[in-house]
């Protein structure tokens, strides 16, 4: 699937979001949002290595729908819309046939369009120099990313809602 249909798909579901459920849909991003702050505090000597070193090598030679999913998308349009207009623009330059390095690298080099708490899951929780000392705080990014796919998967189902409502 290419970026651009997983995007549109994404797009439409926040945009067609009922607004009875949008305090939960909130809520989750909050906590997805939190569990990255924490990761990235955690992760800071190492994530400082890392653009030293690789110098953004995970951000090139990479299939970019292995790293963004429909609920990747949701999340940044959920919790800052304001960035809507420029992932538009980004995916426009898509080639679905090819893509080498992510297309949300600031004129094609970086840095990075999305501020660090507002990161795909695969973004914010691969290290290319071990995870050992973050293990915790990477699982808790995880689980919240989880929990927003089950919420979209089931976001239908009454139950699903009050079951996340009690857990979150």
């Amino acid at each position: 699937m290419s970026l651009r249909y997983l995007y549109h798909q994404s797009a439409k579901i926040v945009r067609q979001w009922p607004s009875e459920r949008r305090p939960l849909l909130a809520h989750l991003c909050r906590q997805i949002q939190d569990a990255e702050r924490r990761l990235n505090a955690a992760a800071a000597l190492r994530l400082e290595g890392c653009l030293k070193e690789c110098q953004g090598l995970c951000c090139r030679n990479l299939q970019l729908d292995a790293v963004f999913g429909i609920p990747d998308f949701v999340y940044i349009l959920a919790a800052t819309p304001a960035l809507n207009a420029k992932i538009e623009e980004c995916i426009r330059r898509e080639d679905p046939l090819f893509t080498s390095n992510c297309l949300f690298l600031e004129h094609g080099v970086g840095p990075c369009l999305f501020p660090p708490d507002l990161r795909p899951e695969v973004c914010i929780t691969s290290f290319c120099r071990g995870d050992d000392t973050i293990k915790a705080e990477i699982r808790r990014v995880k689980i919240d990313f989880w929990k927003l796919g089950v919420f979209l998967h089931f976001r239908k189902v009454p139950l699903i809602h009050r079951l996340l409502v009690k857990t979150g």
